[in-house]
């Protein structure tokens, strides 16, 4: 058991520096998702004709295609670079930007929706079912937090591929071991945000700021 123990203190600055990597392709997949999602709402609650159906379309699609292919679709369809129009100046797209392409899908769709729902309660002067949006964006995230431990498959040196690299450098005899230490780094970052997302259901703040983009 101490030797287990030395073991992953050993390998902890490795694998921290793996879920900061989590951590930031989350952060970017949040930034992506839900200024495009509140571009979509808005253009659904406030449009109509081909526009309104279009965002609806758009926002029914990212929401219910699945995670997985979207970040492949981003990882290897999508270009490696692209060269600024009118110069020779050449801008490489990282692995980790793709990545956050792919998981801001889901997030896309889900803060529409929500959104959405948000107006229609917004009309009713429901300020508690208003901050429904909370929990349902806070749910979105956190399952889009996890799913980043699929950025491995593409090549991006997050938390499973590290603990991948270690499993293959040292033996199968620790992989029981490091893929548990592993959950616990997910689990209390899960934990730590839905305390998060429970205080911001209760903020005045934010249900002005809900307000303010779902009139």
């Amino acid at each position: 058991m101490i030797e287990v123990i030395e073991f992953l203190v050993t390998w902890t600055p490795f694998l921290l520096g793996g879920f900061l990597s989590n951590i930031g392709v989350t952060i970017v997949a949040v930034m992506i998702g839900t200024c495009i999602g509140a571009g979509l709402g808005r253009l659904r609650m406030h449009q109509r004709g081909a526009l309104a159906r279009g965002s609806e379309f758009l926002s029914r699609l990212f929401r219910n295609v699945p995670t997985l292919a979207l970040l492949f679709f981003a990882a290897f369809v999508l270009p490696r670079e692209f060269t600024v129009y009118g110069s020779d100046v050449v801008i490489e797209i990282p692995l980790w930007f793709k990545a956050a392409l792919g998981l801001s899908g889901s997030l896309i769709g889900f803060t529409s929706e929500s959104l959405l729902i948000a107006h229609q309660n917004l009309k009713r002067q429901d300020d508690s079912a208003v901050m429904i949006f909370v929990p349902t964006w806070g749910a979105s995230v956190m399952i889009s937090f996890i799913a980043s431990s699929t950025a491995s498959l593409v090549g991006v040196s997050e938390l499973i591929s590290r603990s991948n690299s270690i499993i293959a450098a040292t033996g199968t005899s620790h992989l029981i071991p490091v893929y548990l230490y592993c959950a616990v780094f997910f689990i209390v970052a899960c934990l730590l945000w839905a305390a998060l997302i429970d205080r911001m259901k209760t903020s005045s703040l934010l249900l002005s700021l809900l307000k303010r983009a779902a009139a």
